[in-house]
């Protein structure tokens, strides 16, 4: 008589078996590997409008004139200065939305600077006491203190990031 060729019910348990490990392993490898993936997406979003944000101000106060902080109680949340060719720039942050806004020129339109759309939005938030303040006449020095998070309102935990902005700018043209 001839034998049947064949698998044995301990054979087929021992390979669904391992299939089903390695099928775990595998799963559990994806997902985190997705999740390190957003994390960074997030937090390298929240990095590049910070940067933006602070640089573009930066440059622009470097060679102005005279910069003000309007003292009309929004806390610090408004800073105004004339560029050497005269025109009137102001940058706002506007804390109810998280946004920063900039209105340059005689009647420019107003930009806004950061975006706090989700998902990958940022939100902006004055640090303390305010985000903009000016000391001194000769030389005046500005302080900004930005704090940039994520926009999403109950971020969650692994993926939620803050990038604090504190920066001290001399303008030049004020010695």
């Amino acid at each position: 008589m001839k034998k049947q060729g064949g698998f044995t019910l301990i054979e087929l348990v021992l390979v669904i078996g391992l299939l089903a490990i390695s099928v775990g392993v595998t799963n559990d490898i994806l997902i985190s590997l997705i999740r390190s993936n957003n994390k960074t997406q997030i937090i390298g979003e929240i990095e590049q409008q910070s940067n933006f944000v602070s640089l573009k101000i930066e440059k622009e106060l470097r060679n102005a004139r005279v910069a003000s902080v309007p003292a009309d109680g929004d806390s610090g949340t408004t800073l105004n200065f004339e560029t050497r060719d005269g025109d009137q720039i102001e940058y706002n942050v506007d804390v109810d939305s998280g946004v920063v806004y900039r209105v340059g020129g005689v009647g420019g339109p107003s930009l806004e600077l950061t975006n706090n759309a989700i998902p990958g939005g940022v939100k902006v938030a004055c640090g303390s006491p305010n985000c903009f303040s000016v000391t001194g006449s000769s030389p005046q020095i500005v302080s900004i203190k930005m704090i940039f998070s994520q926009a999403q309102s109950t971020p969650v935990s692994a993926f939620a990031g803050t990038i604090n902005i504190d920066s001290t700018v001399v303008i030049r043209n004020t010695y």
